[in-house]
């Protein structure tokens, strides 16, 4: 999809919404012919991170990329240990409580059907609090010995060595800088979801909205108790037609519209580096509780490190491709 195709329907978005989201449920007939087409997954099982992956990854032909023991368990408890007690709620979120330190541009989208006729300065107060939260990772790199996030962004910026590979920014002089790689927490089972920016965001011209192809990494840091906790995604990515099945009170999507489709799992194995494309319907699963008194919490928050990773192609930029990160 070009963007100009996308800022062109911005005025139209609430309209599309509504058009598809009603309070008349349609039959099951009616939602079983509306289903988007199914992806291209070679597998259903996870690959290593090599550049090859990736490009298959954001094209929609693998699910998954893990690499196992990206960090070792001493720094993963080095930073769930400094930050698990630092966990605060998002700012706007329709669905089950989420909590982090930094800031996610999710906490300025438009989510419920509502969201949409109320939008005010969202994408101003998103880029002020990017800027407070500007040092987050620095700052843990002096307390733990390792920016856990420069890792990530320098391992897949090396398998890239002809694109251009950074933070998202905008502005005429690209002083607008996004954040990236936010520590958040997930506990409790959530819709049927995906994160795809040009539909997610088109209230507004962010630049994340020029992206083709979006995917998502999560490091985890933290030991989930009993086998929940895990990341379901499903062989259906987002198109229009999807909109036939969003929950006009949330972010999410009927369940019907993954019925009988292939999936995928990602274990939350403390260390591990996952890769999936965000753009699938994903949904995660709850986690028993364990109470933390080292830490002096009820619970043990389901920790990671997560950011958006999208790909603008050089038809795009007017020269090398680009991906861009973003949380």
């Amino acid at each position: 999809m070009a963007r100009a195709s996308f800022t062109r329907n911005i005025s139209l978005r609430p309209n599309l919404f509504s058009r598809h989201i009603t309070s008349t449920t349609p039959s099951t007939v009616e939602l079983l012919a509306a289903k988007p087409p199914q992806s291209e997954w070679k597998r259903t099982t996870d690959v290593p991170l090599t550049r090859n992956n990736l490009l298959d990854l954001f094209y929609g032909k693998t699910p998954l990329i893990k690499e196992p023991s990206f960090l070792s368990p001493e720094v993963a408890w080095k930073y769930e240990r400094e930050l698990s007690p630092k966990l605060t709620p998002y700012k706007h979120n329709t669905g089950p409580l989420l909590t982090k330190v930094g800031v996610a541009q999710f906490e300025y989208q438009a989510q419920a059907a509502k969201d949409f006729k109320n939008r005010t300065n969202e994408k101003e107060q998103y880029f002020l609090e990017a800027k407070r939260w500007h040092d987050l990772h620095n700052t843990l790199a002096s307390k733990t010995g390792i920016n856990v996030w420069s890792q990530v962004f320098n391992r897949i910026a090396s398998l890239f060595p002809d694109w251009d590979v950074e933070v998202a920014t905008e502005g005429q002089t690209r002083n607008r800088r996004y954040f990236s790689g936010v520590f958040r927490a997930l506990n409790d089972a959530t819709h049927v979801h995906c994160d795809w920016s040009p539909w997610d965001s088109l209230t507004e011209d962010w630049v994340i909205n020029q992206v083709e192809c979006q995917i998502v990494f999560n490091l985890y840091l933290a030991p989930v108790k009993g086998g929940g906790g895990r990341t379901i995604v499903h062989d259906v990515q987002w198109t229009e037609e999807a909109l036939k099945f969003r929950d006009p009170e949330s972010y999410g999507y009927s369940r019907e519209l993954v019925a009988g489709r292939q999936k995928a799992y990602v274990e939350p194995t403390p260390g591990a580096l996952c890769f999936f494309n965000s753009r699938n319907m994903h949904e995660v699963e709850k986690v028993e509780v364990e109470p933390m008194p080292e830490l002096g919490l009820p619970y043990r928050p389901r920790l990671t490190l997560s950011s958006f990773i999208g790909l603008i192609s050089g038809a795009k930029t007017g020269g090398r491709p680009k991906l861009i990160f973003w949380s």
